[in-house]
């Protein structure tokens, strides 16, 4: 990889971003909303009971923010270059695709930031939630854990289009939703059923949120988990980056990426 081009995608992403209006409600819309309506359950839940769940559910809203984001933005991106028939020409030039991935994945974890500062501000200003709580050290093993399995996600949903064209666009919005009831994003991995919790254990999703509400209640944080999560979500992230490379060479030799489908 050459870092002038990284630099150079990445101004040009950059641009896109800054110039158009609804990139920019893109950032803070869906999280508010998200934060306002799992806020006022949380006021109401706490209301019939004397457990603090605001703190949890709220956590858990800010710091999904990162698989959300890191995997949209990856598949959204790739789909606007398709759709602009950009990818063609794109790749015309010296250009590879990691360092068109790495730039997108830079330019998307930028994004995470802003939306995590923005609902961080926003949770302790309406609610007098403090993510901060959580030490620093275990808040950022956990944004990494749930940033590298978005990245995973990202990687998945574009290897497929890149494989299947432009018809399955649809996971690129509703993929990282699936996985959520199996994150334990809102609750402990305790009260799923046997099914969901065989599966539940697997994603490295569940313990970074594990840690977090752990962190937040009080309750000891079992760093022998996260580690797992950790080397699982490199794991994934490099079989995902095997799968991307494969599906590229196929969409360049049967034409896809100037046909888009």
């Amino acid at each position: 990889m050459k870092l002038h081009r990284i630099r150079a995608l990445l101004l040009k992403y950059y641009y896109i971003n800054i110039n158009r209006g609804d990139r920019i409600f893109d950032i803070f819309y869906w999280p508010t909303i998200d934060l306002f309506v799992w806020g006022f359950a949380g006021f109401y839940i706490e209301k019939l009971s004397d457990v603090n769940v605001l703190s949890v559910l709220l956590g858990g809203i800010i710091l999904w923010t990162f698989v959300w984001r890191a995997s949209q933005d990856i598949a959204v991106f790739v789909l606007e270059d398709f759709w602009s028939r950009n990818l063609y020409h794109l790749f015309s030039s010296p250009v590879k695709p990691s360092e068109h991935i790495t730039s997108i994945i830079l330019i998307g974890l930028l994004r995470s930031i802003m939306t995590f500062l923005f609902l961080t501000a926003a949770a302790f200003l309406f609610y007098s939630v403090n993510i901060f709580k959580i030490p620093a050290l275990l808040l950022g093993i956990c944004v990494l854990i749930l940033s590298l399995f978005g990245w995973m996600m990202g990687l998945f949903v574009t290897s497929l289009i890149m494989r299947y064209g432009q018809r399955i666009q649809v996971l690129a919005w509703s993929t990282v939703w699936i996985i959520q009831p199996f994150s334990c994003v809102f609750y402990p991995l305790s009260v799923l059923p046997n099914w969901a919790a065989k599966i539940a254990v697997l994603m490295p999703t569940t313990y970074a949120f594990e840690a977090m509400r752990n962190s937040l209640l009080g309750d000891q944080v079992n760093y022998s988990s996260l580690y797992y999560a950790l080397i699982a979500s490199l794991i994934l992230l490099a079989i995902m980056a095997v799968f991307m490379n494969y599906s590229f060479r196929h969409a360049r030799k049967t034409g896809l990426l100037a046909r888009g489908d």
